[in-house]
């Protein structure tokens, strides 16, 4: 097929989008029969002028708006195409052609290379789709810009009930095993329940991408901050002190940003794509920041067949305290993952983790745990189903309450629902339960949350 016989069968599938329109609607006019015929027999000038001829006498005629964005296209000015298929889609008389108009605007602004606005206009046009069909050609085509865009941007906001928001001690007690004396933990050291309002967004820019290579640069900002239930006000309102007694949800609040650079290769390891990255971080908790973070991160991609991959990684980190009350320390991790698509497209995941906190006695730990993830392809009253499970041990050879060191069991049971069938822009809420326990032979490190959280999901 020629590229001048495909223009032809694309304006011709558009033209039949429009046939079907008007069947709602009044019979089209001669003039609007005639720049339809100019659209396909090559002749977008003449088009253009039969649409303007129309939109003189009724500027909203939704059908002449995208005969002349189409026709605009054609002579290659996409810009005012674009801005004259948004017209359409402002007018459009029902929800297949806002549909239409959209991803009419999108192909234009991809076309002048404007990805993001694109994007935009593909999440419009999947607010109108109607069926299946049509919310996958979005889905395909938000996909291929995407790939086209250098710039990616992730954002993700959710707000989450929990019984323990400050990672507080379940009982309490702070036990000094060394000279047999317990003490009551302030407050604010206990588990304080409320909600939890969470956000982050993700940068990636592609500098240079070959069939050998891929560079970007990287960013990621995340915050979390809280508001205190009625009855940790009341706990925190009994203490003895003062400064106790002041505190708020916000003085647990954390913010993390980092910067860095990845470079993904191709042709270096025979398993696979092989990256690097280096990343620069900082962390503020309450207002003050804390540590200064440098990342070194090696991760080697060994794509097996189109439903079996393995991912290893290993990364170190140097991160400098910038508070006397804390320690430098280097943090070493370790781990493999294996991910399978089942035979029912169900998704299996399955990840192993070492981990060594060097920090200086009491504060230095080795660390190993294990993941398993499963994923069900099926939807389930409109809602995407999944489930993971958390588990592992965290041992410190001196520790300042203990005799002989201590010994953490933890783990963390999560299931996630993404309500695909309410759907606006492209989006769908989500909702996640999680409940995390921490056994520690050092007691008052035992600590179990519960979190409902609510959040949003992209459905591409």
């Amino acid at each position: 097929m020629t590229l001048q016989n495909l223009r032809q069968w694309l304006v011709a599938i558009c033209l039949l989008f429009l046939a079907t329109v008007a069947v709602a609607q009044p019979s089209p006019s001669a003039a609007q029969l005639q720049a339809e015929d100019a659209l396909v027999s090559g002749n977008p000038d003449q088009a253009a002028t039969l649409a303007n001829t129309i939109l003189a006498q009724n500027p909203d005629n939704f059908a002449a708006l995208y005969i002349l964005a189409l026709a605009q296209a054609d002579l290659g000015d996409n810009t005012t195409a674009a801005q004259t298929a948004s017209r359409a889609y402002a007018v459009g008389p029902d929800e297949a052609s806002k549909h239409q108009a959209a991803r009419l605007v999108a192909s234009n602004r991809f076309a002048r290379s404007q990805y993001i606005r694109a994007e935009f206009w593909l999440r419009r046009a999947a607010n109108h789709a109607q069926n299946e069909e049509e919310i996958a050609a979005v889905a395909r085509e938000y996909l291929t810009t995407i790939r086209a865009n250098p710039l990616s941007l992730q954002f993700n906001a959710s707000i989450a009930p929990s019984d323990n928001i400050n990672g507080g001690s379940e009982d309490g007690i702070l036990t000094f095993e060394t000279i047999g004396l317990s003490l009551i933990l302030p407050e604010d050291r206990r588990a304080l329940s409320g909600l939890a309002y969470s956000g982050s967004a993700r940068l990636n820019y592609r500098l240079s991408e070959t069939d050998r290579q891929r560079t970007s640069l990287t960013g990621y900002l995340s915050g979390e901050t809280f508001t205190l239930s009625q009855e940790s006000k009341d706990l925190l309102a009994s203490s003895p002190s003062e400064s106790v007694r002041d505190v708020k949800g916000s003085d647990f609040a954390t913010v993390l940003f980092e910067a860095g650079m990845t470079h993904r290769r191709n042709d270096l390891s025979p398993l696979g794509p092989l990256s690097l990255s280096l990343n620069f971080g900082t962390y503020w908790e309450g207002e003050e920041r804390l540590i200064n973070y440098r990342d070194t991160i090696v991760q080697q991609f060994i794509p097996i067949d189109s439903t079996n991959a393995f991912n290893f990684r290993a990364s170190a980190r140097d991160q400098r305290a910038l508070l006397p009350s804390f320690l430098d320390s280097k943090i070493y991790d370790v781990s493999g993952s294996y991910s399978r698509i089942l035979a029912n497209r169900d998704q299996l995941q399955f990840s192993l983790n070492w981990r060594k906190n060097d920090a200086g006695p009491e504060s230095s730990y080795l660390q190993y745990s294990a993941s398993i993830g499963y994923s069900l392809n099926q939807r389930i009253f409109g809602t995407r189903l999944s489930t993971s499970l958390n588990f592992g041990t965290r041992t410190y050879e001196e520790f300042t309450t203990t005799l002989d060191g201590r010994d953490d069991t933890f783990y963390t049971v999560q299931a996630n629902a993404i309500f695909e069938e309410l759907t606006y822009f492209g989006f769908s809420p989500s909702m996640s339960i999680s409940a995390t326990r921490t056994e520690s032979t050092a007691e008052e490190n035992t600590s179990a949350t519960t979190q409902i959280l609510f959040g949003i999901e992209s459905n591409f």
